[in-house]
């Protein structure tokens, strides 16, 4: 009877911080997607900031590259696809907190493919 009591209150503790553990409040949705117009005036934004690289390239190199907007409506370099360190260095120094003029939605993730145009 003993093992018996033991196993109900076992249970019981178990189910009980199970269902605490589930208890959350549910947040408002945000803004779903961003419209098209945005995406493409964000894209001319960003090529004109990484246009004319102060280094040689010597063939084509594509990069993806992750940010968000924060609500200064600055980029936020989350990540740069690179194996290439100098690459990299160089994308986050020209894109990290310049302001879009465009209305990106605050806080979403983007992802962009970049391509640099080698000289050959």
């Amino acid at each position: 009877m003993k093992t018996f009591k033991t196993m109900v209150l076992a249970v019981a503790i178990i189910c009980g911080t199970a269902v605490n553990a589930n208890t959350t409040e549910p947040t408002e949705p945000t803004a779903k997607t961003t419209s098209k117009a945005v995406k493409k005036a964000m894209n001319r934004e960003l090529g004109n900031f990484l246009s004319d690289p102060n280094f040689e390239v010597e063939e084509t190199i594509s990069v993806k590259v992750s940010f968000t907007v924060n609500k200064n409506n600055e980029v936020v370099v989350l990540n740069v696809d690179s194996k290439d360190a100098s690459i990299e260095k160089f994308i986050q120094g020209r894109l990290n907190y310049k302001k879009l003029d465009s209305k990106a939605l605050i806080g979403q993730t983007y992802h962009v493919p970049v391509k640099i145009e080698g000289t050959r």
